[in-house]
């Protein structure tokens, strides 16, 4: 309670009712890729099926974990100390996803387009999106 100190009228506002806005999630963000494996109960049957998960944790334990990367050349200095490397990844989904909650990052919506092994397909990455509108629609 304030002090008054001096005479006058003072209105003091008591809320009988809760706050009137509710937090809730404004945005949940989706990701499409390919991953090691798609399995929930059994295999592939998340393969473009879009699967909310909540943490790394979530993600590894529904589709596995990042490709094999390759390394094909690594610069050393005079030293032996190391300069540089020259990698390659084709895919990225994992590495995304170990970034988006290692800063922050929420729950989120995961949609698996095949594994490591199948070939990269324009269409089968554009073709979860209208799966994606569906789920923002049953909130």
């Amino acid at each position: 309670m304030a002090t008054y100190k001096t005479p006058d009228v003072y209105v003091e506002e008591i809320s009988l009712f809760p706050p009137s806005v509710a937090e809730v999630e404004t945005a949940i963000p989706a990701f499409i890729g390919y991953t090691a494996r798609a399995t929930k109960l059994s295999d592939n049957d998340l393969l473009q099926v879009p699967t909310k998960v909540k943490s790394l944790l979530d993600y590894e334990f529904y589709f596995g974990q990042g490709p094999d990367i390759s390394v094909s050349k690594v610069l050393l200095g005079e030293n032996n100390d190391f300069l540089s490397s020259t990698f390659t990844s084709t895919y990225y989904l994992y590495d995304s996803m170990r970034l988006f909650f290692d800063n922050g990052g929420g729950g989120c919506y995961i949609v698996s387009v095949g594994g490591y092994a199948d070939p990269i397909d324009s269409d089968r990455l554009r073709s979860p999106i209208d799966a994606i509108r569906k789920i923002d629609f049953l909130r």
